[in-house]
Formats: C-alpha cells, structure tokens, sequence
C-alpha cells in the first residue's frame, strides 16, 4: 500500500513533490502502522480517507501551480470524449420498439468500443498531469 501510495505522489507537480514527498510518503506510512493496529475496517477507513485527501490535494496543487488552464483544457478534452462514448444513452431518448422507419439500423455499440474511448478519455489526464511541467517549463537559451 505504501508503495501505492508514493506512484500516486507522482501526480503532485514537480516541484510540490521534490519539496513535499519524501515527509509525505513517512507520514503516510505512519498513519498507515497506527490504522493497522486498529484492524483492518481501520486501514480501509484510512485508505478511503487518505485517497480522497490525495484526490482534493492534487487538484488544489496543480491549480494554485497556475495551471488551470491546463487542467480545464484537459477536463474539457475527457468531458467530450465521455460525451462521445455515452453518445448511444444520451441521444435519441425517443427511441422507438420495433425497426427504425427508413428500414436501416445504426450498429451497436460494443463494450470493447466504449473501453477504448473510456482509456483514451483518460489519456489527457495523464499527459497533463505528468507533463504539464515540462509543458509549461520556458527555457533559457
């Protein structure tokens, strides 16, 4: 779980993490040896608990970095994509039983084609979240 828990540091920006990982990854795996003298409803407790923490730190870190733009670039990028995959279900509410009038029918779509896009949904979050840095980094020539 601890080594879990430092991939996760990974998408802290570069330099929250160089300043803050090392004394974030202890103190997490000290919380984590006083949750697993509790039992084990105490560490799922902490885990829930630590993930969600994690969850809203990254968010607050990666937009106080100044990389807002970037965030909502990205979270505008997976909304039209989760858009694209959720296109059968949120189109075409008047979906009537029977074939379709013009006698054709659209083909259906299959679990494997909406796990494709669900990834690829998912792939500009990861781009930005570990690239924005050297994205946004100007160089000095």
């Amino acid at each position: 779980m601890i080594h879990a828990y430092e991939v996760l540091l990974r998408l802290y920006p570069d330099a929250f993490r160089r300043r803050y990982g090392a004394e974030m990854a202890l103190d997490f795996a000290d919380a984590l040896d006083a949750a697993r003298a509790g039992g084990s409803m105490a560490v799922a407790r902490f885990a829930a608990r630590a993930l969600g923490d994690l969850a809203m730190s990254v968010l607050r870190e990666w937009t106080r970095a100044g990389r807002l733009g970037w965030v909502a670039a990205t979270a505008g990028i997976t909304l039209a994509l989760w858009g694209l995959a959720l296109r059968p279900w949120m189109w075409n509410w008047d979906i009537e039983p029977g074939p379709p009038a013009d006698g054709r029918s659209a083909p259906p779509v299959t679990e494997g084609e909406l796990l494709v896009l669900a990834v690829l949904a998912l792939v500009p979050i990861v781009v930005v979240i570990l690239f924005a840095g050297r994205l946004t980094h100007t160089r000095n020539h």
